[in-house]
């Protein structure tokens, strides 16, 4: 299920299926072969919804929270590899070792700025930059003339460069965010069943009910489908944007 919210596709399904089951939800208890059962539900009492949509608005909130983070999280990659690369460009003109490492730099941004996670050839994309950041290693660890105390700064950085772009590559990665979405889909279908079979003998009161509680599912689905997949909508430029505008400010 990789890249499942990658398109316009998933916002759109995210915005429209709570609005489906409400409108079958609704067609059931009118007419058909369903409605004679949903009408003789009159024994099931209000504190039973309570239950279902607990459960479903604790859910919410862990997922509020957990996709604020990741998101958090995505940006603070993209922003320490960017950094990285600008504080390795400054250190190597300082040390008079610009023309050997700055060209390496330029390789590795761009060989980090095409890889796509989803993509069949992430394997071959990620190799070009392991051997991109390989060559700038190299170039920092056999520069003659360059001070001690540089060189030793110039190493961290390399490796906090690494760092980020392993951290960005695993949160683009993410398989949990199909499973999320697909969770709160099932947990709210199931509050608006709650809702139709506590207000079963007043039809106005449950159309209300589910019409205003779809609104609220709508928004915890696009929530999810936007900011859990951070480098698919909100930072889908990223991290080509912010390295080359590293390289640029050199």
């Amino acid at each position: 299920m990789q890249g499942f919210f990658s398109s316009n596709w998933d916002i759109a399904l995210s915005a429209l299926l709570p609005i489906f089951f409400a409108l079958a939800i609704f067609l059931a208890e009118a007419k058909g072969p369903l409605s004679a059962p949903i009408r003789a539900t009159r024994g099931v009492v209000g504190p039973y919804f309570n239950a279902v949509a607990i459960l479903f608005g604790l859910f919410a909130a862990l997922l509020a929270s957990d996709v604020w983070l990741k998101t958090n999280e995505a940006k603070r990659a993209v922003l320490a590899e960017s950094h990285a690369v600008q504080a390795l460009g400054h250190m190597a003109r300082a040390a008079n070792v610009e023309n050997v490492v700055v060209p390496r730099l330029k390789a590795y941004v761009e060989a980090a700025s095409h890889e796509d996670p989803h993509s069949e050839t992430i394997g071959h994309r990620r190799s070009k930059t392991e051997q991109a950041y390989l060559e700038l290693l190299t170039s920092i660890s056999q520069s003659y003339g360059m001070d001690g105390s540089i060189r030793t700064s110039m190493l961290a950085t390399a490796r906090e460069l690494l760092k980020a772009h392993g951290d960005r590559l695993n949160l683009a990665n993410d398989v949990a965010a199909p499973i999320k979405w697909i969770a709160i889909l099932v947990l709210g279908a199931l509050t608006q069943i709650a809702l139709l079979l506590v207000h079963v003998d007043n039809q106005r009161a449950m159309r209300a009910s589910i019409a205003l509680f779809t609104v609220a599912f709508s928004f915890c689905l696009l929530v999810v489908a936007v900011f859990d997949t951070p480098f698919d909508q909100i930072l889908s430029h990223e991290p080509a944007r912010s390295l080359k505008a590293a390289l640029e400010s050199l």
